[in-house]
């Protein structure tokens, strides 16, 4: 990330309670997704959670790593694993611990683990993808493998992104759009900047999702997923105002493109 941790933190999407009304559903199913990426899941016996949120990808992982696998969740908002704590409650009893830091710092968390999972997290490394990638090479173990979904890049989201941008350009004086369409990766760009920084694909495909969504139900959702990276907390609250006027109106709608890149990504053995 180009902001270190002090600075995240005081973005809206590290308030808890709206990230889970917002994204819930939407971080449920991809949790399922990711959790199913691993080939051998019992073969697993320590695993890592790289940007946990609030849980949704660890309560997965509970479920369907072994009993005897230890699982670590790491994240840069102490508001959200304290939600993350909550969720997993008595099954992660033994089983489980939380970390506050950053990936890319390399004290707040040391490998080697059989697997490491990520949901919706890698994206916001940008434009440190190849920090990113070194470091989650690091924490696995030799054959280890990295299973992960982050904001994939298609046709269709660039015309997405387009479309909102230019009814949002200039209201909060950054082109936010354009900002979250340079974090979006291809299947293609993935896969380079993975073994550009020594791990081996495995597969990597994209998810594409289409709903037609109430203009504030987007905006909210817009809102505790990131944007405006940049704004203090008066702007974000007249920025609820500002992009419902821009999308049509609170009684409006819009057709919501999301895309994540899902890939399984293998350490080889030799590589340091």
């Amino acid at each position: 990330m180009t902001q270190d941790i002090a600075t995240v933190r005081r973005h809206r999407w590290h308030a808890a309670d709206s990230y889970d009304e917002a994204t819930g559903r939407l971080q449920r199913r991809n949790a399922a997704l990711v959790a199913g990426l691993h080939p051998d899941p019992g073969a697993v016996r320590r695993a890592l959670d790289v940007g946990c949120g609030t849980g949704a990808l660890t309560e997965e992982l509970l479920t369907r790593l072994p009993t005897a696998a230890h699982v670590t969740g790491l994240d840069v908002s102490a508001d959200m694993l304290h939600h993350a704590r909550a969720r997993t409650g008595e099954q992660g009893a033994g089983r489980l611990e939380f970390r506050h830091g950053s990936l890319l710092d390399p004290e707040a968390v040391t490998g080697a683990f059989d697997a490491v999972f990520s949901n919706a997290a890698l994206h916001w490394m940008y434009p440190r993808y190849d920090d990113c990638f070194t470091r989650l090479r690091h924490l696995l173990a030799p054959d280890g493998l990295l299973c992960a979904a982050t904001a994939g890049r298609s046709a269709a989201t660039d015309d997405f992104d387009r479309r909102v941008g230019a009814r949002v350009h200039g209201l909060l004086g950054q082109d936010t759009a354009d900002d979250f369409t340079r974090r979006r990766l291809t299947c293609v760009e993935l896969t380079v900047v993975a073994g550009r920084n020594g791990l081996v694909v495995e597969d990597v495909f994209l998810v594409e999702r289409r709903a037609a969504v109430s203009v504030p139900a987007y905006v909210t959702w817009w809102l505790a997923s990131g944007g405006p990276w940049q704004a203090d907390p008066p702007r974000r609250e007249r920025a609820v105002e500002l992009l419902q006027g821009a999308l049509g109106g609170p009684d409006g709608e819009i057709e919501l493109v999301h895309a994540s890149v899902l890939a399984v990504l293998r350490r080889p053995v030799g590589r340091d």
